[in-house]
């Protein structure tokens, strides 16, 4: 194989790791975002636990919000590298040394 075919081979290979990481990150998303709207719920209805309950909440929003935004940009990136990469193959197979 000549160098840009390892080139692109390697594009591609990360390009398949980061989509396995973004499939990866749809049950955290799916799952925090459930718990923000159950803990949401619990905050509202019990008033001595009521403080604990926001806190908890404001947890689960944070990791849901992360898990989303890795969804998209693993997502994104991901079918980049697998569809096109020309610039990355372009930046790769420049020598400058």
């Amino acid at each position: 194989m000549t160098k840009d075919e390892w080139i692109w081979v390697s594009i591609r290979i990360f390009g398949i790791y980061l989509l396995v990481l973004a499939v990866i990150s749809i049950p955290d998303a799916i799952g925090y975002i459930y718990a923000y709207l159950k803990i949401y719920v619990a905050a509202n209805d019990i008033e001595g636990y009521a403080k604990m309950a926001m806190s908890m909440r404001d947890a689960a929003m944070s990791k849901g919000v992360t898990a989303i935004a890795q969804l998209f940009l693993f997502g994104s990136f991901s079918y980049y590298m697998l569809k096109h990469g020309k610039l990355i193959h372009k930046l790769a197979s420049s020598e400058k040394a």
